[in-house]
């Protein structure tokens, strides 16, 4: 009888073995385009070069061959074989340029020069246009919780805010920032793709004294290695003796209105509001820093005590606008 073990199909070899039905990942492929762009730009480089040398072995040709004729003709002007006048005179012809051909040659022999300025030029102009342009904030505030809700009422915590802070910075407006930027992130596709953006940005707000005022929670500092007394955050009792909501180095805005505030009702009793404790370090300059905890503090405390610096104007009907 025939072995019909070993005629049976052994079925699909990628059924057994994944990592043969496995695709190229992004950075297999990317860097196949990149040895792929890299062998053209190498190849098109050496007919470049070839051309290039080709065209100088033709010159040196001609120049050889003209010493060659002029030598000969010296050496027969010598041995009276010939008479000046019977020596030819190289009439140089002169090429008159078009102004494209002009245009051309000028940026070809000064392009490296032309390339510099020009990035030199930009770079100035995007200066200037962001200094022109940048909006400085009176007061900036960070949310680190893990609460993506929150990005959707960033924008009702500045106006907010603003109702309680004063123009610090005397542009002549008054300007809170509140961002998002979670400290705490699940394994989810969608939050890995947006965790190194946000730890990023975690990064340069901390290595900065611009942002003072923290919103966060005890799961959200943990993630970020903060423990209390570590002199990252400061001691608040100080600056609000003998108040029943601050606890630790944190204010509890369970003893807060926030919530109804901001209209979010799914707001968490866990969190609290606290202040990073201003200190120089490299890039901060401790003044500036030391003033932007003054201000945070000042605006908490009219928000708190119910100090509004900026009312929101009523209607005839006596119904605030917002």
């Amino acid at each position: 009888m025939p072995d019909t073990e070993k005629n049976e199909p052994r079925g699909d070899d990628n059924a057994e073995n994944p990592k043969k039905k496995k695709g190229k990942s992004f950075m297999d492929v990317y860097r196949e385009v990149n040895e792929k762009e890299r062998a053209e730009e190498i190849k098109r480089q050496s007919e470049l070069e070839a051309e290039r040398a080709e065209r100088e072995r033709r010159e040196r040709d001609r120049y050889a061959e003209k010493l060659r004729q002029e030598k000969l003709e010296l050496l027969k002007l010598k041995q009276g074989v010939i008479s000046e006048e019977d020596v030819p005179v190289e009439v140089k012809e002169e090429r008159h340029y078009t102004v494209g051909e002009k245009i051309s040659n000028f940026f070809y022999h000064n392009k490296m020069y032309v390339i510099i300025g020009t990035a030199l030029f930009l770079i100035l102009a995007f200066l200037v246009y962001d200094l022109a342009t940048r909006v400085t904030p009176d007061v900036s505030v960070m949310i680190i919780a893990k609460d993506d809700a929150f990005q959707f009422y960033t924008e009702n915590m500045e106006k907010l805010f603003e109702r309680y802070c004063e123009d610090y910075n005397g542009d002549g407006k008054v300007d809170v920032r509140v961002f998002y930027a979670p400290a705490v992130m699940g394994d989810s596709p969608e939050e890995l793709y947006t965790r190194q953006a946000d730890q990023t940005k975690l990064v340069a707000e901390f290595q900065s004294g611009d942002t003072v005022l923290i919103i966060a929670d005890d799961e959200a500092c943990e993630a970020i290695g903060i423990v209390e007394g570590d002199g990252v955050l400061a001691d608040i009792s100080k600056d609000f003796p003998n108040d029943e909501n601050v606890s630790g180095f944190g204010y509890m805005l369970s003893g807060t209105s926030m919530a109804e505030d901001i209209e979010y009702s799914a707001f968490s009793d866990e969190l609290f509001a606290a202040f990073r404790e201003p200190r120089g370090g490299i890039g901060m300059n401790e003044e500036e820093f030391r003033e932007n905890y003054e201000h945070a503090v000042e605006m908490w405390r009219n928000y708190i005590t119910g100090n509004e610096i900026n009312p929101v104007p009523e209607d005839t009907d006596g119904s605030s606008q917002e």
